[in-house]
């Protein structure tokens, strides 16, 4: 490994001044401190959560979104609406997968020393790549509030020209390139250094905050101002208040499917707020007062996870055109020998059903 240089002295003199065998201490950098001593009842505490709560909850969110993903991909799925919920699933997918990343590969570092090193290794990847995710997910769940307020409130002529496949993709197309150049800071943040692990006493890879993540008016602006705007109060406050038309216009219609529908949305919007509430308040806390509590940011890392791996339970409850498709496929793929109820009609009613939870990101 570069730099290495067994020569050298690793004393707890060199240690303490950040170097051993001519490279820096794993950890050093950002006083990570491989060799801190936690509490035995923070340890059990830490592996229950994100050890095993945390891969359990997004082992079985990953088979929900790929089998929504799958749904809302079907020809007699086509919608404004559904094109939108095919895209947050398939965002919910890699949240769920960085999530893994992120959070529970992290943790196996005191564990593993493969772990401590392919977390390094990968981290100025997957760092990035799961914020944006998130943040994707946030403008998604917005553009289809507005897509479904429009459906149920707007005239016919503003929702042939909204409610429409191609305008869907068009902001799914302009949602990637401004999830992308938002989080594209993030990319500068940290870097990859060799290093030596004193906890494993072999030479490994560390990751490092740059001067720019080190700015506390980078911090500040970025992590505080533009976080609050538009991943969390901004969301919230938006999709409260299209949520409330929503629910306006729908018991103003006649519809027999508006009960359902009105549910759909109280139980979303119960979700996204109560999965969200907490991540929010760490953030915060941490950001603004300095207060860094370990029992809570695990709790908030395993919402994330719960947030996106819940989508599925809403849509099979709720959605009678997602959960009739989905068994019309489960059955020819399996070959159960049950009536399809698509047999004699491919173009289902278009579903009503609004706003998938997202998740704010730590």
């Amino acid at each position: 490994m570069e730099g290495l240089n067994m020569s050298m002295e690793c004393t707890r003199e060199s240690r303490s001044n950040g170097t051993c065998f001519g490279l820096a201490v794993c950890g050093f950098c950002y006083d990570f401190a491989e060799t801190r001593q936690v509490s035995k009842e923070y340890e059990q505490f830490n592996l229950v959560v994100i050890g095993l709560m945390l891969p359990a909850i997004g082992c079985l969110g990953l088979i929900g979104n790929t089998l929504s993903a799958f749904t809302y991909s079907r020809r007699e799925m086509i919608s404004s609406l559904n094109v939108y919920l095919f895209a947050l699933a398939c965002s919910d997918i890699v949240i769920i997968l960085t999530a893994f990343f992120l959070f529970f590969l992290e943790n196996m570092r005191k564990r593993s020393e493969w772990a401590t090193y392919y977390f390094a290794v990968l981290s100025p990847v997957m760092f990035p790549l799961g914020l944006t995710a998130q943040t994707i997910s946030v403008f998604i769940t917005v553009a289809s509030a507005f897509d479904c307020l429009v459906l149920v409130a707007a005239s016919d002529k503003f929702k042939s020209k909204f409610c429409s496949v191609n305008t869907s993709i068009i902001v799914i197309v302009k949602i990637l390139l401004l999830g992308a150049l938002y989080n594209s800071p993030h990319m500068y943040e940290i870097y990859v250094i060799d290093c030596w692990s004193t906890m494993y006493n072999t030479a490994s890879k560390d990751v490092c905050p740059t001067a720019l993540r080190a700015d506390e008016d980078y911090v500040r602006i970025y992590y505080v101002y533009m976080y609050t705007i538009v991943m969390a109060v901004g969301p919230v406050f938006l999709l409260v208040i299209i949520n409330s038309a929503i629910v306006i216009s729908m018991r103003r219609s006649s519809s027999p499917n508006s009960e359902s529908d009105i549910i759909t949305l109280v139980l979303v919007v119960c979700l996204f707020i109560s999965c969200n509430v907490l991540p929010l308040t760490v953030n915060f806390l941490e950001l603004l007062f300095g207060i860094i509590n370990s029992y809570l940011i695990d709790l908030s890392n395993l919402m994330v996870v719960v947030n996106s791996s819940c989508n599925f339970l809403i849509y099979y409850t709720f959605g009678s055109n997602f959960r009739r498709t989905l068994r019309h496929y489960l059955r020819n793929a399996f070959n159960w020998n049950a009536p399809t109820q698509l047999a004699n009609n491919r173009t289902p009613p278009r579903v009503k059903m609004c706003l998938p939870p997202t998740e704010v990101l730590i």
